[in-house]
């Protein structure tokens, strides 16, 4: 009776270990996968408070209604020609050369490798606002989605264009955008993406 008693706590124990390392593996994968800059807060992180949250938002919808945005017609980088890509603010020639050699584009990313070395947030902004690879609402992926030039972080931008899917019109991202940037910008960011 003693030996089943301690084979039963052994078994127990063993059952107890395995569950551990089986959630531990869980939350490991799941910290891994999810897009970068997407995580969930750290357990224990301070959450901010209804007013902070109001704070936050009114302030980024001021930034959205104030920041002077691209409204001329979107290059399209595998039917421009190189003068066309020459006046882009911030193409430099090797830039140029590199699109021009590149072409065509499925993709934002696709563009990204091929020109965005060394170029900085600002200067990104101003290129991805006059040139860009337009992006499938429902079908592109996190990495694309993150160079659409934006107010939002790449990170958050990302993820409020994902979490809303399917999308069947524009109307629904414009009307799920609104909750996040001005009016302004979400025409701005219907520059950007398709849903067909």
């Amino acid at each position: 009776m003693i030996l089943i008693k301690s084979n039963y706590s052994i078994l127990f124990s063993a059952a107890l270990l395995i569950a551990s390392v089986c959630s531990q593996q869980v939350a490991a994968v799941e910290a891994t996968s999810a897009p970068a800059g997407m995580q969930a807060a750290p357990a224990g992180a301070p959450q901010m408070t209804p007013e902070q949250r109001a704070a936050a938002r009114a302030k980024a919808l001021e930034k959205s209604a104030t920041t002077a945005f691209n409204t001329a017609p979107l290059i399209n980088p595998n039917t421009a020609t190189k003068q066309q890509l020459a006046a882009i603010p911030g193409m430099t020639e090797a830039r140029v050369q590199a699109v021009m050699a590149g072409r065509p584009f499925a993709t934002p990313t696709a563009l990204h490798a091929a020109i965005g070395k060394g170029m900085g947030d600002e200067e990104r902004f101003k290129v991805y606002s006059a040139m860009f690879v337009k992006v499938n609402l429902n079908t592109g992926n996190i990495a694309d989605f993150e160079l659409v030039p934006s107010t939002m972080s790449p990170a958050r931008l990302a993820r409020e264009f994902a979490e809303y899917r399917p999308y069947k019109t524009m109307a629904d991202f414009s009307r799920e955008m609104k909750k996040y940037v001005s009016e302004k910008e979400v025409a701005f960011l219907e520059r950007f993406v398709t849903i067909n």
